[in-house]
């Protein structure tokens, strides 16, 4: 599971995170949205941030 690291930015985990898609209004304010929350409700669909802690995070690097 994820955990926080100092110099993380104020995103949190999702900043990095392979489930975390970026949606971005159309007055320029960016919302982190979590795609896990599609199918699995016990997710929240936009995080409160910053994600410190998070069971369902994976990072982007792990992937193949």
């Amino acid at each position: 599971m994820g955990e926080p690291t100092p110099d993380q930015n104020p995103v949190g985990l999702c900043a990095d995170c392979r489930y975390m898609r970026a949606v971005r209004s159309d007055r320029g304010a960016v919302f982190y949205q979590c795609q896990r929350a599609a199918s699995d409700p016990s997710f929240p669909r936009y995080p409160i941030l910053p994600m410190l802690f998070c069971r369902g995070y994976e990072s982007r690097e792990t992937l193949p």
